[in-house]
């Protein structure tokens, strides 16, 4: 089972729009990463989102790209909600685009059972894919837009 955890695009400053859209860059580099995992074979059956705007326009690229176009808002994947109630809902084969701090204290939580851990360092537009097998959870990948070639 693999589960895709992502910080949202880069975004506007609430100076430019308080409703905090992607920014032009951000834009472009969820839509290099998501390109380069449609090239990779990566397919998720659904794309969950905060709800607000930046993480549903990066949940929105990467179901147009790898999954089925639609996108579903999820509660509990604000910034400072509940880590252990979000990976209860947990499905595999699921996309989450959030934010920090939530999605690098769920994938710690996940990993080692302590969500203050810091197992992995996000970045926007960043993927993270877990995975898990026997033995648990465990980090199978980490692709950041720096290193994507389209």
């Amino acid at each position: 089972m693999r589960i895709y955890f992502v910080q949202h695009g880069l975004a506007l400053s609430k100076d430019v729009d308080p409703n905090r859209p992607l920014s032009a860059e951000g834009r472009r580099e969820v839509e290099t990463i998501s390109a380069y995992l449609q090239k990779a074979g990566v397919t998720v059956k659904k794309a969950c989102h905060s709800g607000k705007l930046r993480a549903k326009e990066t949940a929105q690229i990467f179901a147009t790209k790898i999954g089925d176009g639609n996108i579903l808002e999820l509660r509990g994947m604000g910034p400072n909600d509940d880590v252990m109630e979000f990976v209860a809902r947990l499905e595999g084969d699921v996309m989450y685009v959030g934010h920090l701090p939530h999605m690098e204290k769920a994938v710690s939580y996940l990993v080692t059972g302590d969500e203050t851990a810091g197992v992995v360092k996000f970045v926007n537009a960043g993927v993270v894919c877990v995975e898990k097998d026997d033995n648990g959870y465990h980090i199978g990948w980490h692709l950041t837009p720096s290193v994507c070639v389209v």
